[in-house]
């Protein structure tokens, strides 16, 4: 399958929307090596954006994750 703008924005899509790199390249029924090519693509560095794409903004974030840990942080789910 030849690179479109139309299939880089559907993966990138899929990606973001908590598909695996496996599962957008299966759902768009692509090669493998097209799927490491849609990937390569979706993990290019954007200016002022960093590489991970998938880990939350405010991961990123050192006041707000000190914040956090200071109000003791996020409540655990009981089982």
């Amino acid at each position: 399958m030849k690179h479109t703008s139309h299939l880089t924005s559907t993966y990138a899509a899929l990606r973001y929307g908590g598909a695996s790199q496996a599962r957008a390249g299966a759902l768009l029924a692509i090669a493998p090596d097209e799927a490491q090519s849609q990937e390569r693509i979706f993990n290019v560095a954007r200016p002022g954006k960093t590489l991970d794409r998938m880990r939350p903004r405010f991961a990123r974030h050192g006041a707000h994750v000190g914040a956090v840990l200071a109000a003791g942080g996020y409540p655990v789910l009981a089982r």
